[in-house]
């Protein structure tokens, strides 16, 4: 499976360079002139009053803690079809999930504090049915996207409402690949991705020997004249998992690597209301969370008088695999619930107050319900 993937990956990313000047227009333009620049810059505050065990085996008192995150995005077209990308991102704070556990996170904006290249990619479309992207890619900006719950900056704040918990992601915040995307017609599409599933090392002697890949089939139908988007995908991460049976013997097995399938849907129930709906799997032999629901909202500001605001609420589970409870009769599933309230002000910036609450942090049933309140401010230039 490694060497397929490797092939696969292989003639995917090595034509781009060729495409690119193949397709290059003879145009005496200077690059930054149709150049794209976009800067985003993420505020969150949250606070909670604090966790405790039913217990009393140990408390960690409230606290409020703030995270900055900044992106710079570069967009440079190449030819007519062809475009190269690259996105600086760095950030400030660890967030309330460095202090409190659990599985779906408070704050998926979040990303380690050092400034990096987080993306760097050219992609070359064909017509409007072929797409192709290869370099340092995220796959999940194309895979598991939902219409109204995707986006950390802008929608649902915690990650059990961006993406599929299931969804095992290569490490890190961009990994060198490459993805395809054939799109016959407005009805349905397919692609097919796959990136190193451990994050980069130079260092490394060899690149895709933990290949990650996926394969999604999307439809999008319009029912009563209302959008809707429904899609399917299955995925393998080869990187090196553990059997939590295994942990139980002597013969530990550490080389085993973990798989699964999910399900991302939305769909415009009215010009106002937006449903959506995710379910995953995954192997529960490898795996803390072996499934996971979620389900929610998205309501135009408009009944307030305020159309470019929007009401989201959403609530979900990660549902605990049977071999990791096998370890301790105090695993339970996680529940989780956001409300949140975008408040449009002027055409760069939007705050955002949300409210957040988790029964059994990371599993534990010891643990009581964790509230969590914070505002996020979002400003995007240009």
């Amino acid at each position: 499976m490694k060497t397929v993937s490797l092939w696969i990956a292989g003639a995917l990313i090595l034509p781009m360079l060729m495409v690119g000047a193949a397709f290059a227009d003879e145009d005496d333009t200077p690059w930054y002139k149709n150049a794209t620049v976009t800067i985003d810059a993420v505020g969150v505050v949250q606070g909670t009053p604090g966790m405790t065990r039913k217990d009393d085996a140990y408390k960690i008192d409230g606290f409020t803690e703030s995270t900055l995150v900044f992106d710079l995005r570069l967009t440079v077209p190449t030819s007519k079809s062809g475009k190269a990308y690259i996105q600086l991102s760095g950030a400030k704070g660890e967030g309330i999930d460095e202090r409190i556990l659990n599985f779906s996170l408070f704050n998926a904006a979040v990303i380690s504090e050092d400034f990096r290249v987080k993306k760097i990619w050219y992609e070359h479309s064909f017509g409007n049915k072929v797409r192709l992207r290869g370099g340092k890619i995220d796959l999940t900006t194309d895979f598991d996207t939902n219409a109204v719950a995707n986006d950390e900056y802008d929608q649902f704040l915690s990650d059990g409402f961006v993406n599929n918990l299931t969804l095992e992601s290569p490490d890190g915040y961009g990994n060198f690949g490459a993805m395809l995307w054939i799109s016959p017609n407005d009805l349905w599409d397919i692609g097919f991705g796959v990136t190193e599933a451990t994050q980069f090392d130079y260092d490394r002697e060899y690149v895709f020997q933990n290949p990650f890949t996926i394969l999604e089939i999307g439809v999008k139908p319009k029912i009563a004249d209302k959008q809707g988007n429904y899609r399917l995908y299955g995925w393998r991460n080869g990187k090196d998992h553990v059997r939590f049976s295994s942990l139980l013997s002597s013969d530990a097995k550490l080389d085993d690597a973990n798989y699964g399938f999910g399900i991302s849907a939305d769909q415009e129930v009215s010009n106002d209301v937006t449903l959506f709906a995710r379910y995953g799997h995954q192997r529960g032999s490898v795996s803390e969370v072996e499934h996971s629901w979620s389900a929610g909202v998205d309501i135009s500001g408009r009944f307030l008088g305020r159309e470019e605001d929007t009401l989201g609420f959403a609530y979900g589970q990660a549902v605990l695999g049977k071999d990791y409870k096998l370890f301790d009769d105090a695993f339970d599933n996680e529940h989780r619930l956001e409300l949140y309230y975008k408040i449009k002000s002027g055409k760069y910036l939007n705050f955002t107050p949300n409210l957040q609450w988790v029964k059994n942090p990371a599993g534990d049933k010891g643990n009581n319900n964790v509230w969590a309140f914070g505002i996020r401010t979002y400003l995007n230039l240009f």
